[in-house]
């Protein structure tokens, strides 16, 4: 059961031990364990050599359960996050838009947007743990955020629209999506 940790349990509960919130870190390597992909490295040494360190990740584990939750669903998410391009340096528009429909393969709209999900789910935990490590300011997080909420949003208004007008045509007046931030725009958070 716990191959994936080379060292099984005791292995994880060191982990967790020195970590904020050993409980769920605990729980989540056990998950991660259990589902990580056989062909992929072994998951201890993924965590000991992961770029932003093994106390940024563990960290990430021990005060998000929803990043905690992501992970163990799809725990390729993490091989993602382990690529120092993906989790050292900020993304743009343009990366994070063509990454989507790298994985999208033609449509972001099959299995109820369900590749739109993951990919979201995948940039939040990014997002999470850069700003959790420290090396992302808060305003490069919001901004990030607010992108992934346009790319979601956008993505989610041209498949409809589409749809729409391809069953009933165009509409007599077009659609419009107000985006007001407390701020001005920009700054979404967690």
């Amino acid at each position: 059961m716990f191959r994936a940790m080379d060292g099984g349990n005791c292995r994880i509960q060191e982990k967790a031990a020195a970590s904020l919130n050993p409980s769920q870190v605990e729980t989540a390597l056990v998950q991660l364990s259990e589902r990580w992909p056989e062909k992929a490295p072994l998951l201890v040494r993924v965590i000991e050599q992961f770029p932003l360190g093994e106390t940024a990740l563990l960290h990430l584990l021990a005060v998000s359960s929803t990043c905690a939750t992501r992970l163990t669903r799809n725990p390729e998410t993490l091989l993602w996050l382990c690529k120092p391009e993906v989790c050292l340096a900020s993304r743009g528009h343009a990366q994070m838009f063509h990454e989507l429909h790298a994985m999208a393969d033609g449509s972001i709209a099959k299995q109820d947007f369900a590749t739109l999900r993951l990919w979201k789910g995948a940039e939040m935990t990014r997002v999470a743990l850069r700003e959790l490590a420290n090396v992302a300011p808060l305003e490069e997080t919001t901004g990030e955020l607010s992108l992934i909420a346009e790319i979601c949003i956008r993505g989610v208004f041209e498949h409809w629209n589409a749809e729409f007008r391809k069953r009933y045509g165009s509409p007599n007046a077009e659609f419009a999506i107000l985006a007001l931030g407390k701020l001005g725009g920009g700054e979404l958070n967690h």
